[in-house]
C-alpha cells in the first residue's frame, strides 16, 4: 500500500507516504528529485514492506518554505521530520535533488544504516560556456527592457536557459530563489565525509546528472558501490524498471 499522511514539521504541513506497517528502526526513507514528488517512485516503493517517502517542502502536497532554503535547510528538515516520527538510523535513498539533500544530511553527522544515491545531484563544475551565456543574458535583459521589445522577452529567456541547461529555473516558479541556492553548492567535500555503506545507481544515458558524476562520487565515497544501468536516463527507475528494482530492492 501507499498511504498518504500529513504532519507539521518546521511550521510547514508536509505530505508523506508510508507502507502499511512501519518499523521505525529499519525503515527506507526516500527523497525525490527537483520538480518531482514521492508518488513518482510509487511503483518501486510498493515492492518494499517498510518505507516512508516524503514530499519535500515546496513539492507535491507539501507547503513551500517562506524563505529561500539551502541544502542545509532541507537536510535539517529531514532531521526534524525523522525525529518527529521517531525514526532512527534509516536506510536513506535520494534521487537527483533528493540525493543532494541526503548527502548533506549525512555530511552533517547524522546516523543512517545505508545511503542509496540514484542519479544524484551535488557535483557542480564551473562552466565557461554558462558564464558567457549569463553575461549575455544580462546584456539582453537591458535590451529587452526597451519599449517594443517586451514581447520577445519570454521567448528569449527560455532559449537562454535551455542553452545553459537551466530550464528548471524557468519552471521553478515560487521556488526560484531556492533553486539558485541549491545549484550554487558543490558537495565534493561533503561526499568525502560519508562513512556509511553507500550504493550509487545511475542510468548510463543520464543527461541531467551525467554518469561521470556518479563515477566521481564513487571515487569520493569510501567503499561505495556503483551500478550503471543500460538503456536508462535520469529517471532510471522508470526507464529500466526491471534492472533498477533488482539492484535497489537488494539493498533494503
Amino acid at each position: 500500500m501507499f498511504q498518504g499522511k500529513d504532519v507539521i514539521v518546521k511550521d510547514l504541513r508536509i505530505k508523506y507516504y508510508q507502507s502499511d506497517v512501519v518499523n521505525n528502526d529499519n525503515v527506507l526513507v526516500f527523497l525525490h528529485g527537483w520538480g518531482s514528488q514521492a508518488a513518482h517512485f510509487q511503483k518501486t516503493l510498493e515492492k518494499c514492506s517498510n518505507f516512508i517517502a516524503i514530499d519535500l517542502p515546496g513539492f507535491g502536497g507539501s507547503e513551500i518554505p517562506e524563505k529561500a532554503w539551502s541544502l542545509d535547510d532541507y537536510a535539517d528538515f529531514v532531521k526534524n521530520f525523522l525525529q518527529k516520527l521517531d525514526i532512527k538510523n534509516p536506510i536513506l535513498a535520494g534521487h537527483s535533488f533528493g540525493g543532494a539533500v541526503a548527502i548533506k544530511y549525512c555530511a552533517q553527522g547524522n546516523e543512517i544504516q545505508k545511503l542509496i544515491l540514484i542519479g544524484s545531484a551535488g557535483i557542480r563544475k564551473k562552466n565557461i560556456k554558462k558564464y558567457i551565456y549569463f553575461v549575455m543574458a544580462k546584456v539582453f535583459k537591458l535590451l529587452f527592457s526597451l519599449p517594443g521589445m517586451q514581447k520577445l522577452r519570454n521567448i528569449t529567456r527560455k532559449m537562454f536557459y535551455k542553452a545553459i541547461d537551466c530550464e528548471d529555473y524557468i519552471d521553478a516558479g515560487a521556488l526560484k530563489d531556492i533553486y539558485l541556492n541549491v545549484i550554487s553548492e558543490d558537495l565534493t567535500n561533503d561526499l568525502k565525509k560519508i562513512n556509511f555503506p553507500t550504493v550509487l545507481i545511475w542510468g548510463e544515458n543520464d543527461m541531467d546528472t551525467p554518469v561521470n558524476n556518479g563515477k566521481l562520487m564513487h571515487q569520493l565515497i569510501k567503499d561505495s558501490q556503483l551500478h550503471i544501468i543500460s538503456d536508462a536516463g535520469h529517471y532510471v527507475f522508470l526507464d529500466n524498471e526491471k534492472e533498477f528494482n533488482e539492484i535497489f530492492l537488494a539493498q533494503i
